[in-house]
């Protein structure tokens, strides 16, 4: 990739305003190839399913989903005959979320030429950026046209072509007739941009911008987002991790029926006795701390790593460990994504080991019959998180 997967060739980029450009990747084929190596050995990199959905007839299939994890395809299959395959359909769309977690050398790509510089220009998205996948070939996206409240970055892939239809805002609003109907290609075409993507090719779509798209070869394409929450979803999210960390059991509430019912034992349910000092202020500080600290592990990426296998086998330092706050005799510690509580002391030998970990030529020899104890312990989290792979 000798361009930036966020501006491509051009030397100002205009968030509000859609591009297509051609050979922003110069080897697409190497990304097709990490997404096929994904579905083809899924089960060597970990228990977890694929975060998979699968269309057939505009509808989601579930069963489908699963066998995307569960049913690879035969040595002699193509992606496209696989899906053909477990589906039993000629016309279908498979879509993977958060391939970032299965592919190292993905996500290090991906990592350096868009999150970056997103993060650079724009900020962290509080949800994070995800990486993507749609594969197939349809008449039209399963959902029809539609718009996102998040931007989009689509990268062509191949092996055939892909066909999209976009719509400026400020040239027509075209709520009410897709609101009627979504797959009316039709009536709305004489208002949208057309364009063919080609293997190498890129699109983007700001955010809110009607789009629809179409396969009519198959093809693969890998899609960036970076998703944003709303205001009251984060200051939900703060409270649900305040109340995550804080207590080991989320129990079901009932309510009560008389009004004269005391309700002081049903308010001590919902919320801890001890959290009265908590501030709301307090809370948000806390929360706000804790997701960046989880965002900035995962290089800004939206979805973590599955729980991957341990093996026999010498292993690299992908990152990214986060120190954070210290609660007492123990400090909280961030592992691409993920969080854990550790001793002081643990903590203090971890932060030597990511400098050690760091340092150019690392390589870790792992053995599942390595002596029992705190140390092994901490590696063996470190490979089931990725942050040794």
């Amino acid at each position: 990739m000798c361009v930036s997967m966020l501006t491509g060739h051009l030397t100002e980029f205009n968030i509000n305003e859609f591009y297509h450009q051609s050979g922003v990747l110069t080897d697409p084929g190497a990304l097709l190839a990490d997404i096929e190596h994904i579905i083809r050995k899924r089960r060597s990199i970990s228990e977890s399913l694929l975060n998979a959905r699968v269309f057939i007839n505009n509808g989601t299939r579930d069963d489908f989903g699963y066998s995307v994890s569960n049913h690879p395809p035969r040595e002699d299959e193509s992606l496209s005959e696989w899906l053909e395959r477990i589906t039993g359909a000629s016309s279908f769309c498979a879509v993977i979320n958060g391939l970032n977690g299965w592919s190292d050398a993905l996500a290090q790509k991906i990592n350096r030429d868009f999150n970056k510089e997103w993060v650079e220009k724009y900020g962290i998205p509080s949800q994070g950026i995800d990486v993507y996948s749609f594969m197939g070939r349809y008449s039209l996206t399963p959902f029809g046209i539609h718009k996102d409240q998040e931007h989009t970055f689509l990268y062509h892939l191949g092996p055939g072509i892909k066909k999209a239809w976009v719509w400026d805002p400020a040239i027509k609003d075209i709520a009410p007739v897709v609101k009627s109907d979504s797959f009316n290609l039709k009536e709305t075409l004489s208002w949208a941009t057309e364009v063919t993507l080609r293997p190498g090719d890129a699109l983007f779509i700001p955010q809110n911008w009607y789009h629809v798209l179409e396969n009519p070869e198959f093809s693969v394409t890998l899609g960036i987002a970076p998703y944003e929450m709303k205001r009251s979803q984060l200051l939900t999210s703060f409270l649900s991790d305040f109340l995550a960390v804080n207590n080991t059991e989320d129990p079901y509430i009932t309510l009560p029926l008389r009004e004269e019912a005391d309700v002081k034992d049903i308010i001590t349910a919902v919320i801890p006795p001890d959290s009265g000092k908590n501030s709301l202020d307090g809370i948000a500080y806390q929360g706000l701390a804790r997701l960046i600290n989880r965002l900035k592990s995962n290089s800004y990426f939206k979805y973590t790593s599955p729980d991957r296998m341990t093996g026999n086998r010498s292993y690299q330092y992908h990152g990214d460990i986060v120190f954070g706050e210290t609660e007492g005799g123990s400090t909280r510690i961030y592992l691409r994504g993920k969080d854990f509580l550790v001793r002081n002391e643990v903590a203090d030998k971890l932060f030597d080991l990511k400098n050690e970990m760091a340092r150019p030529g690392f390589s870790y020899g792992f053995r599942d019959t390595d002596a029992e104890g705190v140390f092994n312990k901490v590696i063996t989290q470190l490979i089931h998180t990725g942050v040794l792979v």
